[in-house]
């Protein structure tokens, strides 16, 4: 929000996903502030008043036809496992031969701290692997959730890979 340094709108499909962000997210630290998730008196974010922000970036982003929307369909809201954020987050689709190494790169790429463990899951795909990560924190991994969502890792032998990072189960 332009008139509210620091503060952000985000406009939910429908009530209910407005009350899990709340309950989940409300009172946890990012970047050393802590989060003040409410209800906004406004009933809906008007695309055309965007403007640019500090990094070049648009202040305006709709996620509602993304591949990467878990709650498109009410079939694919239901296999949804809503939890508490917490210092592990769960990461798939990763490049077979991931390494913590290439955790501790990109982790130090995007300036966010490295896990302090990292638990690659062995073979239940022949595509791409899965596994935890884990901080000393729960604000040292949301903040580097923010970061790593959807990174594009780069697999040598098949081009580029989205990383997908959820807070775990």
């Amino acid at each position: 929000m332009k008139s509210k340094p620091g503060a952000a709108m985000v406009e939910m499909a429908d009530g209910y996903a407005v009350d899990r962000a709340i309950t989940h997210l409300n009172n946890n630290f990012m970047f050393g502030q802590k989060m003040n998730v409410c209800v906004s008196k406004q009933p809906a974010i008007m695309p055309g008043q965007s403007y640019g922000l500090e990094d070049g970036s648009c202040s305006y982003k709709d996620f509602s036809e993304s591949r990467n929307n878990r709650f498109s369909t009410p079939e694919q809201a239901a296999k949804n496992r809503i939890q508490h954020p917490s210092n592990v987050l769960h990461f798939f689709n990763a490049p077979l031969e991931v390494t913590e190494e290439n955790f501790f790169e990109i982790c130090d790429e995007l300036g966010v701290k490295r896990p302090t463990s990292v638990k690659v899951f062995s073979g239940k795909s022949e595509r791409s692997s899965s596994g935890l990560l884990e901080w000393d924190s729960k604000s040292d991994a949301l903040e580097t959730l923010g970061f790593l969502n959807h990174y594009q890792m780069k697999n040598p032998n098949t081009g580029r890979w989205d990383l997908v990072t959820r807070r775990a189960v």
